[in-house]
């Protein structure tokens, strides 16, 4: 991963609302392999594009059977090209070539070892062991390559305060640091590899730093974090200790409940745009301080208040049986 931007000016979007190639029903999860090439999760398929947003192919379709999929949600790609997908109703993870021809699968319902209630995130560290968010459970779980449970953690303490309530999005640094999005506590934690906790942020409002129901988070090799903050229609990236840098949304950039987010080899970053059914494509420009840009998000979001109203909240989902502790 190369170093990701101070502030991002918009490159490019792909992307509207259907079901035939290149077109997307409520996208939720993105990655970039290491030639560029861009996956996403899209109703009951993965779609993959070129770093441009030309389709090239995609698989899946609706279904339980290997290769099929109950609404596909997280996507992470390893070193070599191997792609994992959270199969979010079906409480698994599959496993595919970059082509999309099935390896394998793993994961039950259940609260057990390797067992899943509604699992989300997914990323895969510099090893190719296995990170999944398993979000009705409140826990994360760490797989070899092949499926082969290896641990699991879901708090640091005893307290209230110190347990995960409903993650979603992760990703791994490559110097095995995880960090994952608390969407029910509106945080980010971040962990060794072996679920040892380092440090928290963030808290429900909308200031910069502060989180409204986050979904993805990315790092770059800097080992600066951006995170998609979902209702308050925003990326916010941080520090690796959480100190804000800047924050975008708006303008020629603006999102309707982003989800997935991530950080191309040059530093592009990727954000689903999940409710517009789109993807922007975000590049380096100078930095903008975190006031600046949070004044030209309150502008924008005047702007766009009157559309919000009149526009469901996306539909989200399809939890079908989200549980929280």
């Amino acid at each position: 991963m190369a170093n990701a931007c101070n502030a991002c000016s918009f490159q490019s979007t792909w992307g509207s609302q259907g079901s035939g190639n290149g077109q997307f029903n409520y996208p939720a999860g993105v990655a970039v392999d290491s030639s560029g090439n861009v996956y996403v999760t899209d109703g009951y398929r993965v779609q993959r594009f070129d770093s441009s947003g030309t389709y090239i192919t995609q698989w899946g379709s609706k279904g339980s059977s290997p290769g099929q999929f109950d609404y596909p949600w997280g996507v992470a790609v390893d070193s070599s090209g191997n792609v994992y997908v959270t199969d979010y109703n079906n409480d698994r993870v599959e496993k595919f070539t970059s082509s999309g021809s099935f390896i394998t699968q793993w994961g039950s319902e259940g609260s057990g070892n390797g067992q899943f209630i509604l699992p989300s995130g997914v990323a895969v560290d510099s090893s190719g062991n296995v990170y999944v968010t398993d979000s009705g459970n409140s826990r994360v779980e760490k797989f070899t390559s092949d499926g082969n449970y290896i641990t699991q953690w879901e708090s640091w303490g005893s307290s209230a305060g110190q347990k995960i309530n409903g993650p979603f999005g992760i990703a791994v640094h490559p110097s095995g640091n995880v960090y994952i999005v608390d969407w029910a506590n509106s945080r980010v934690e971040k962990f060794t590899s072996e679920g040892n906790y380092v440090t928290q942020w963030g808290s429900y409002g909308k200031g910069p730093g502060q989180f409204d129901h986050p979904w993805g988070v990315a790092v770059d090799s800097s080992e600066n974090v951006y995170v998609a903050d979902m209702w308050n229609y925003r990326v916010e990236k941080f520090t690796s200790d959480g100190s804000i840098i800047t924050q975008w949304g708006g303008s020629a950039g603006q999102f309707n409940a982003p989800t997935g987010i991530a950080v191309d080899f040059s530093g592009n970053i990727y954000v689903v745009d999940s409710s517009n059914n789109r993807i922007e494509k975000f590049g380096n420009v100078t930095i903008i301080p975190v006031e600046q840009a949070a004044l030209i998000i309150a502008i924008a979001a005047g702007a766009l208040a009157f559309i919000i109203l009149k526009r469901p909240k996306m539909q989200i989902w399809h939890l079908k049986r989200f549980h929280y502790r």
